[in-house]
């Protein structure tokens, strides 16, 4: 469990550290600070730029040795409330190192003098505008895909018996992820080329290829999503937790192998049309946390530095601001949510009106002596399964669980902990409660307490 939190974490690491390396130099664009195509190459602003690599290489190793600190016995408590904030705290830091950075050049670009001239005066070529489309991949790839997406739902609907683990409405959730990769698609084939000179042909030429290695990107993410889509719901249904974490870690190398190949493609094409490829505006494009902010720019959402990474949000806009003011508060909710759950422990009870009471945050439940068939303690670690809703950390699990040979059952366990109390009730939602203490002698305990409490024996 800690490995694969671990392995996880250094996921999210590369994922971002090559992110942040591909955006670093785009035509004359350095780091999203517009030069001339001769100053960009300048040596003060290549060793800006190494500095830039050096603070992110930095980091990357400062962060991936911390992640080792989730495989101290002492962390296992907060390893999930850890793996949060050091995932936050490690944007954070990359955020930072690029604004500093991003300040040097523009520092640097105001003592020498090197500010591009202002475009006043926008020329479009229609037959560009017009031809460039036909550069794009086949949009049968992210409908293929997106169709793909509804196979859950549609077995969902012919197997009735895996809706107890699998609820119909959470099927369409892979549909409306896999949806963003078809909105996607078709935001990139509609965004303007830009080229200048009078050699139409080559124009168009440029012009498609760059729309389709933006609308190949589109694609490759849409067919990324589908795929961990299938791989998330094979792994809840049948029960293979080996499937959640493979779908994890291929859809992270995934995305950023197509990332980085979008973006050399991308690089290597500027630089072979460069007699018609227009030199990009002026404009700097202010950041801030992370997104584009501009006040005078009516656009809402505006591609990245390199368009096959995607599109960022205006935060100069009011609407640009309620949505990351709503992402702000997501985030902050998951956060709470992590660090309840993680600090928060169960408790196994019988109260005083004979009932037997688990305690735990959202997942509380009231047992009868009556809907309980046996109680036996077993010795034998848990059979495979898979949550299906409730909490599983490194160092405990509550909720609703699913395992081989048992079914649904209810469970209130200490991981480390190889003794838990069976108990077998009346239903089969759930058919099993599983329960335990912090140790041994007090799982002992509980059982013999347990064990009184359906004999009609136990009294308070």
């Amino acid at each position: 469990m800690m490995w694969s939190l671990v392995l996880l974490f250094w996921g999210i690491l590369l994922v971002v550290t090559g992110a942040a390396l591909c955006t670093a130099r785009r035509g004359s664009r350095v780091l999203g600070v517009a030069f001339l195509e001769a100053h960009a190459s300048d040596e003060a602003v290549r060793r800006v730029v190494r500095g830039f690599y050096g603070a992110q290489a930095a980091l990357f190793v400062l962060f991936a040795a911390a992640g080792c600190l989730l495989l101290l016995p002492q962390m296992r408590a907060y390893a999930e409330l850890c793996l949060f904030a050091l995932t936050a705290l490690y944007l954070l830091l990359c955020g930072a190192a690029l604004q500093t950075a991003r300040k040097r050049l523009l520092t640097l670009r105001a003592q020498n003098g090197w500010q591009p001239p202002a475009r006043t005066a926008v020329s479009a070529d229609l037959t560009v505008s017009r031809e460039k489309q036909k550069g794009a991949c086949s949009p049968l790839w992210v409908w293929g895909c997106f169709l793909l997406s509804f196979l859950p739902a549609a077995l969902l609907l012919v197997f009735r018996e895996w809706r107890a683990v699998f609820p119909l409405p959470f099927a369409f959730l892979g549909p409306v992820c896999t949806g963003s990769g078809v909105a996607l698609y078709y935001a990139l084939r509609n965004t303007p080329v830009r080229t200048k000179g009078t050699d139409t042909a080559a124009a168009v030429v440029y012009a498609q290829r760059c729309v389709r290695i933006q609308t190949q990107s589109a694609a490759l993410f849409a067919a990324g999503i589908s795929g961990f889509w299938l791989l998330l719901c094979a792994s809840v249904v049948f029960s293979v937790r080996a499937a959640l974490f493979a779908a994890a870690v291929l859809l992270l190398v995934f995305l950023a192998c197509s990332a980085f190949s979008a973006s050399v493609r991308q690089e290597r094409l500027d630089r072979a049309a460069f007699a018609v490829r227009a030199p990009e505006p002026a404009g700097d494009g202010v950041y801030k946390w992370g997104c584009y902010y501009d006040p005078n720019d009516p656009r809402l959402f505006v591609p990245k530095s390199v368009a096959s990474l995607g599109w960022t949000i205006n935060i100069g806009r009011p609407a640009g601001k309620a949505i990351l003011a709503g992402l702000a508060a997501v985030l902050v909710g998951l956060f709470g949510l992590v660090a309840f759950m993680s600090l928060s422990d169960f408790s196994v009870t019988v109260a005083k009106d004979g009932t037997l009471s688990c305690d735990a945050p959202l997942y509380d439940l009231s047992v009868t002596r009556k809907e309980v068939v046996s109680v036996e303690l077993l010795s034998a670690p848990l059979p495979s399964g898979t949550r299906t809703n409730g909490y599983g950390g490194a160092e405990k699990s509550y909720g609703n669980f699913r395992f081989d040979g048992y079914g649904n059952c209810k469970l209130y366990v200490y991981n480390d902990v190889p003794l838990y109390v069976c108990l077998r009730l009346a239903g089969d939602n759930p058919a099993y409660l599983l329960v335990n203490a912090e140790t041994e002698a007090q799982t002992q305990e509980l059982y013999e307490t347990l064990f009184a409490w359906h004999a009609g024996e136990y009294a308070r």
